[in-house]
């Protein structure tokens, strides 16, 4: 049986009203509740702690969990001409997305002829148009 925290909450305070139970009852069960998580990390650590990659981490003393490494994140180095090109192609491509086939052509052409500024205006007007 499943109840809302609304009705959790009024069957609480009906049988507290009634006697038939007591707040150091609901403390005491919220605070074997955080006991029980406590103890459920420790066993999970201890599963962890014989896993197949166990015998890398064997100098590491027992009970202490291991710390979570960040991966490295290689960092590509952009010129601040390619990185305002890119900008560019970004808006450009997000404008002719949404366009229809035959826009998207007459957008390309101008593109080819006379520049991406000039398709990215052109891209961006019939945009709004639709």
């Amino acid at each position: 049986m499943k109840f809302s925290p609304s009705q959790a909450h009024y069957a609480l305070n009906v049988l507290i009203s009634q006697g038939k139970l007591r707040v150091a009852h609901i403390r005491k069960a919220l605070k074997n509740r955080e006991s029980e998580i406590r103890s459920l990390r420790e066993r999970l650590a201890a599963l962890e702690h014989f896993s197949p990659a166990a015998p890398a981490r064997a100098g590491r003393k027992a009970g202490r969990p291991a710390r979570a490494r960040k991966p490295r994140v290689r960092r590509v180095r952009m010129s601040p001409r390619v990185r305002a090109l890119r900008k560019l192609q970004g808006k450009y491509m997000g404008y002719v997305r949404r366009l229809k086939p035959a826009e998207k052509a007459r957008v390309r052409s101008v593109r080819e002829k006379q520049g991406i500024g000039e398709a990215i205006r052109l891209a961006k007007s019939l945009a709004a148009k639709s």
